[in-house]
This record gives structure tokens, C-alpha cells and sequence, in this order.
């Protein structure tokens, strides 16, 4: 038993080393999708209770766990391929390794960990955890997802962020784990990877007028902090946003705050931009 659980933990290994490796490789986030399918693979063979063959025993409960398996994966596959980036860039040299090396690695994880172990014995593991979850902490401590998001690295691609924080922000714990990043990140200037993300998710155009109860945009602007840039995409987006949905104000901050985040050393564009904002929200 001993041996087979070993066996099947290095086998899993395999699933993470993929992307790792792509990442250290200097392989393009184009490449992010594959290993999330790769992942999502993983689950459906190695968790057959969570993902039911028959279409019919699914319920909204069902999907809504099997896409929060996914997200996570997907926040891990990002992480992993910007820990490879840093690795590569702190060594100062990316290897040569063949596209399809990674993939082959992960891809081989779903056959040896079935080989190695029995996906019932997994299930059964699973349920004798339940209990502990029961307990799970509050969000705004030490929520997986929320942990995820600040171990992205700030050379991380601001799309693929926005993606992963968009991922995050869904379900009942959306507005603790908000308000977690508000608290964590403040305006120090850190973290600016995940700070553009969430301005670019909170600014994104197709949201809907049922989130303004998160108060996301004024949250947005807390992230963009002094920042010139971040500041000039949270007012330009932002314009763009409320241009297109005037029902979103509610969620965005107070004019007068917009216009205390003017400063003369600021570039005039950024100046304008705000100031367009400001009239928008007061008009």
C-alpha cells in the first residue's frame, strides 16, 4: 500500500513538473490552456466520483465544484509556469527543451496514476478529509486561491492574471476574498502583477450590472494606488465601462475621490483621464 501510494505521488509529480518546465524553458502562455486540459484530465480519471460519466446525476452542485477544480488548477498551472520564468531569469539562461517534453511529462501523470492507484482508494481519501473542511478558514487568511493570486510573479502576463483573478472572484467567498487582496495589497507598489489583473478584470467591458454589489471598481482604484500607469488604465477602462454600462456607478468611487488622486507632477493625459471620469460619474 506504502509502495503504491509513493508511486502515485510521483506520478502526480509528473503533472506538475510539465508546466514548470515549460515555463523554465521560456515556452509562450499560449501554451498555459494545454496544461489545464492536462489538469482537468487528471481530475476526471483520478476523481470519477466528482466528475459523473452519466449527464444525468449532474446537478448545479456538481458543476459548480468541478469548475472550482479547474479554476484552481488553472491558478496552480499559471503559478508553476512563473516559477519557471523566475528560475530561468534568476539563472540567467532559459534550456533547450523540445515543446512537447513538458506536455509528454504531464500528459503521462493521468496513465501512471492510475496505474499506480486505485481512483476509489482516492475517493475514499478524499471523504475521510471532508471533516477538515468543514473548518475551512476564513478567506481572508489563508484561502488557497487568494495565496495563489500574491504567489504570482510581478512579470506575469496581466491577461492570464486577470483570467486567474476572475477565476478567484466567483462563488459565496468572492466578496472576502476581495476584500482580502484590498487588505493585503493596500497601495505598497507590490504585487503590481496582480494589481493590474484585477484592474483589468474590474474595468473588463462585458461585466455585468450584478456585480456592483462587490464594489469592485472603487476596489480596483484602491489597487492602482499612485501608480501613473495603473491609474491611467483604471480611467481609461474605466470611462470606457461606464460609457457602456451607466448602471455599474454604484461600484465605482466618488468623483471627488478620483479628483484627490490629482496631483500636478502627473502626465497630463492621466490628468484628463480622470478628470473625464469624475465628470462622467458626477453627470
Amino acid at each position: 500500500m506504502q509502495n503504491s501510494l509513493r508511486l502515485g505521488m510521483g506520478a502526480s509529480a509528473l503533472l506538475y513538473l510539465g508546466p514548470l518546465l515549460a515555463g523554465l524553458s521560456g515556452m509562450g502562455w499560449s501554451a498555459v490552456p494545454v496544461f489545464v486540459a492536462l489538469f482537468a484530465l487528471w481530475l476526471v480519471v483520478m476523481h470519477p466520483a466528482k466528475w459523473p460519466r452519466d449527464l444525468s446525476v449532474w446537478t448545479g452542485q456538481t458543476a459548480v465544484a468541478a469548475a472550482a477544480q479547474v479554476a484552481v488548477n488553472a491558478l496552480m498551472v499559471v503559478l508553476l509556469f512563473g516559477i519557471g520564468r523566475g528560475i530561468g531569469g534568476v539563472a540567467g539562461f532559459l534550456p533547450h527543451i523540445h515543446a512537447v517534453f513538458p506536455v509528454a511529462l504531464s500528459f503521462l501523470a493521468t496513465p501512471l496514476s492510475r496505474l499506480a492507484m486505485d481512483p476509489a482508494r482516492g475517493e475514499g481519501l478524499d471523504g475521510s478529509m471532508a471533516p477538515l473542511s468543514r473548518h475551512a478558514p476564513d478567506p481572508g487568511t489563508s484561502d488557497e486561491m487568494v495565496a495563489v493570486l500574491f504567489s504570482l510573479p510581478d512579470d506575469s502576463d496581466a491577461m492570464l492574471v486577470a483570467d486567474a483573478v476572475d477565476a478567484a472572484l466567483k462563488g459565496p467567498l468572492a466578496a472576502a476574498r476581495l476584500q482580502a487582496l484590498q487588505v493585503r495589497i493596500g497601495a505598497d507598489g507590490h504585487h503590481r502583477a496582480l494589481r493590474e489583473g484585477l484592474i483589468l478584470w474590474a474595468t473588463d467591458l462585458a461585466r455585468s450590472a450584478r456585480d456592483t454589489a462587490q464594489n469592485v471598481q472603487n476596489a480596483a482604484f484602491q489597487m492602482a494606488g499612485s501608480d501613473p500607469l495603473l491609474l491611467h488604465l483604471f480611467a481609461h477602462r474605466g470611462g470606457a465601462l461606464l460609457a457602456s454600462q451607466p448602471s455599474l456607478r454604484v461600484g465605482f468611487p466618488k468623483a471627488a475621490h478620483l479628483r484627490a488622486a490629482l496631483t500636478t507632477d502627473q502626465p497630463q493625459n492621466l490628468q484628463a483621464a480622470l478628470r473625464v471620469l469624475a465628470d462622467a460619474l458626477d453627470a
